[in-house]
């Protein structure tokens, strides 16, 4: 019985959640950030990345990115090969929306700085910064993503650093984090929006989606078909395992696994409304 009512729960929430976030017929706003935010500087770039250390990246590659290969299935998840496509369109995404003052790194370790990065954000009340921001950086620290990503953590935004950490070659996946990036930066209380992400449901409910949506209709807004059948068969399932993993911390139930299914079908099901809605998009521009 409780089976059978935690399965009927996860396809209300799931049906909910991305009934209600994926359109790519409204119009694309591009950020307009709340707070001021000062440049980098030449020792600061806003950009880094890693050294290669071929056996180091290898061993994530082949090894611990394993099961986010298989969830998403690509396998350029947490592959630590980043291309200068999707360099280039997480850049470009980052300057059209004007986050100035968001670090993105590159499959990139960089525990100290990102310490620093956590004393010096304003924007967050100092309490919930050095509380959460701790937590989540201890994790980064002793179980790094440069290595571990994959099977410990992977491709995110630190909201405490204001930093995308980015060991994934998929624009998708690049453009998802530069999504929670603006969605921040729009935020005039943003200490508020950081705790509510750490509450089950709405973080995965409400944050993930605003993420997904953006990026959808930023590939929309650039006409770029190629991308968006990406995003449909990269975030979508994504996003399914995210309100799993809500209902499993909820319910102690280990049932993220599955959502991955009902994800995969569903983004693929929308990826034959691509031309549609692009085609509806255009007669409104008109």
């Amino acid at each position: 019985m409780k089976t059978m009512n935690y399965s009927r729960l996860l396809i209300a929430v799931l049906g909910f959640g991305l009934s209600h976030c994926y359109s790519l017929e409204k119009s694309y706003t591009y950020g307009n950030p709340y707070h001021a935010s000062p440049a980098f500087q030449e020792d600061d770039p806003q950009f880094e990345e890693g050294e290669p250390y071929v056996v180091l990246d290898s061993i994530g590659n082949y090894f611990f990115s394993i099961p986010s290969k298989l969830i998403l299935w690509n396998r350029k998840a947490d592959n630590h090969h980043i291309s200068k496509e999707t360099k280039d369109y997480l850049i470009d995404y980052i300057k059209k929306n004007n986050l100035r003052d968001v670090k993105v790194r590159f499959n990139q370790y960089a525990p100290l700085s990102e310490w620093k990065r956590l004393s010096k954000n304003q924007n967050i009340n100092p309490f919930v910064r050095y509380f959460f921001g701790s937590i989540s950086l201890i994790s980064y620290t002793f179980l790094p993503g440069r290595l571990f990503a994959g099977t410990f953590g992977g491709d995110h935004y630190n909201s405490f650093t204001n930093t995308i950490n980015l060991y994934s070659d998929i624009p998708a996946v690049a453009i998802h984090e530069g999504g929670h990036a603006k969605d921040f930066s729009l935020r005039e209380k943003r200490t508020a929006y950081a705790a509510a992400y750490a509450i089950p449901f709405v973080g995965a409910l409400y944050h993930e989606a605003r993420a997904t949506d953006d990026t959808l209709n930023y590939f929309a807004e650039l006409d770029d078909r190629k991308q968006l059948e990406e995003s449909h068969e990269v975030l979508i399932p994504a996003y399914s395992t995210y309100v799993g993993g809500a209902i499993g911390d909820i319910v102690a139930n280990p049932i993220t696994i599955a959502t991955i299914i009902p994800g995969h079908v569903y983004g693929r099901y929308k990826k034959r409304d691509i031309d549609l809605e692009l085609s509806k998009r255009k007669d409104r521009k008109k």
